[in-house]
């Protein structure tokens, strides 16, 4: 049975320092294969022009012979290259034009024969080969008479293995250099990459801490440096944020519903119970199930106006706002309400200016004019007064709703629009304590803000929602 190796994945860590590795080595694979190629390139060039200055000292001494080219007072010349051997010694011979040798310098003594490669090309010629198994380069120079006719060949042959010993030491250490820097490019990526990435760790170890029961923890945003990391612990703190708020909203939305509906769910079973201990009328259980019905409604009140708050919580209403005429709302809603409030035994004031543009949902709005009306109506025995405002003051659109309610204590202002908060002055009144809480979420969510303030109880009340003003929109013609 084959034994199947698990691959083990590598950290960032090591992968960057293996791909900074990498990329040196080809870079650094590319520059010595450029200078070992240029170099090469650089130093034939050098042995060609050894080759031709050698050649262009034996010229004036090479004339045209009966049997061919001859040397005429070669003594005379003061190079003794063509007589010294090995690495500094030129090797010179004289040609026919078929390639017979006719001349060879003293130092072809202690050597084997050279093979000739000259080819009937009548112009200079260059070989690389090998003579003895060392590397040797020969130049071929054309001999012509005064009449232009090719009498012969001039042969200089020099050993290269001094050029070739250079590109091999310059090769060995072209190649330590390259395993030396990969090593060095790979131990100094891991050490940079650890270091770069130590906020990571601090990042994770941090994240790690962080709970259900532990979503106050934040991850550290570093503040001397704006980079990735900063961004990426901004982003995830801002989801733990809108994390945190789902689930505050959650365990307020479970808290509630159980505080509201227990009351309400004991009553009713307090009165099933008391109903099935024996025998009663037809007219008592019909008394029994039309409270209980009554406790119910009650209770579908609260979870719908619940569960709206909840949905107006968890929803972008800023996404779905759009410009919208808050006198022509109000206009429209008066004219279910002005009934209802005569009706109440109530007097409506309304003071309305020709337009104001607000950023909102239009039935969000609608909601909002009706909670504070409904609110005012509740609140204000027959005979008061209820009046509707519409300012624009400062850059802001108020809408203003007072009475001349029950009032309440001012320390309870910054409490009115909590969930299920009933002033004192409210007791004993019908309601599930969520209208207003719904009229500061409408609010809010659409950027504006809600007020509420009295004089004390029995001196009426009034509650003002600000907008920013909208820009006015541009109607079509």
């Amino acid at each position: 049975m084959m034994r199947r190796w698990k691959l083990v994945p590598w950290s960032i860590s090591v992968r960057l320092a293996l791909w900074f590795a990498a990329a040196m080595l080809i870079l650094l694979g590319l520059f010595s294969a450029f200078s070992y190629f240029t170099f090469h390139v650089a130093r034939h060039r050098d042995f060609d022009q050894h080759l031709i200055h050698e050649t262009r000292q034996l010229l004036p001494f090479v004339q045209q012979g009966i049997a061919g080219p001859v040397f005429v007072a070669l003594d005379t010349l003061r190079s003794v290259a063509y007589q010294t051997d090995g690495i500094y010694g030129t090797y010179v011979r004289l040609l026919r034009p078929d390639g017979e040798v006719v001349y060879e310098s003293p130092n072809f003594a202690r050597h084997a024969p050279l093979p000739v490669r000259v080819q009937p090309i009548q112009e200079p010629q260059v070989y690389s080969h090998v003579w003895e198994d060392k590397p040797a380069r020969t130049r071929y120079t054309p001999l012509f008479s005064e009449e232009g006719r090719l009498f012969g060949w001039l042969e200089v042959t020099g050993f290269e293995w001094s050029l070739h010993r250079e590109l091999h030491h310059l090769g060995l250490v072209l190649g330590l250099g390259i395993l030396l820097s990969t090593l060095l490019a790979a131990v100094g990526g891991y050490w940079l990459a650890r270091r770069a990435l130590r906020p990571v760790a601090v990042l994770t170890a941090t994240a790690r801490q962080i709970g259900a029961d532990n979503l106050e923890a934040r991850l550290p945003v570093p503040g001397e440096v704006r980079d990735e990391l900063s961004e990426l612990a901004e982003t995830f703190n801002d989801l733990l944020d809108r994390l945190a708020a789902s689930l505050e909203r959650e365990r307020r939305f479970t808290d509630n519903a159980a505080h509201e509906l227990l009351t309400p769910l004991s009553a009713l079973r307090s009165e099933l119970e008391v109903a099935l201990r024996r025998q009663r009328s037809a007219a008592y259980y019909h008394e029994v199930l039309q409270e209980a019905l009554r406790d119910v409604e009650r209770m579908t009140d609260t979870v719908r106006g619940l569960l709206h708050l909840a949905r107006l919580e968890r929803t972008d209403t800023h996404e779905r706002a759009r410009p919208i005429d808050l006198v022509e709302r109000c206009q429209t809603r008066l004219k279910d309400w002005q009934p209802r409030l005569m009706r109440a035994g109530l007097t409506l004031d309304v003071v309305l200016p020709e337009r104001a543009w607000v950023c909102g949902v239009p039935e969000y709005l609608d909601e909002v004019l009706d909670n504070l009306l409904a609110n005012a109506c509740k609140y204000t025995p027959p005979g008061g007064r209820v009046r509707l405002e519409v300012h624009q003051i400062d850059g802001q659109v108020r809408l203003r709703v007072s009475d001349t309610g029950i009032g309440f204590d001012p320390e309870e202002a910054a409490h009115l629009f909590d969930r299920f908060y009933r002033g004192r002055s409210a007791e004993g009144k019908p309601g599930s304590g969520l209208g207003l809480a719904i009229v500061r979420a409408i609010v809010e969510a659409c950027g504006g803000s809600v007020h509420a303030w009295s004089d004390g109880p029995g001196r009426g009340s009034t509650f003002e929602v600000r907008w920013p003003a909208c820009p006015v929109p541009v109607l079509p013609a």
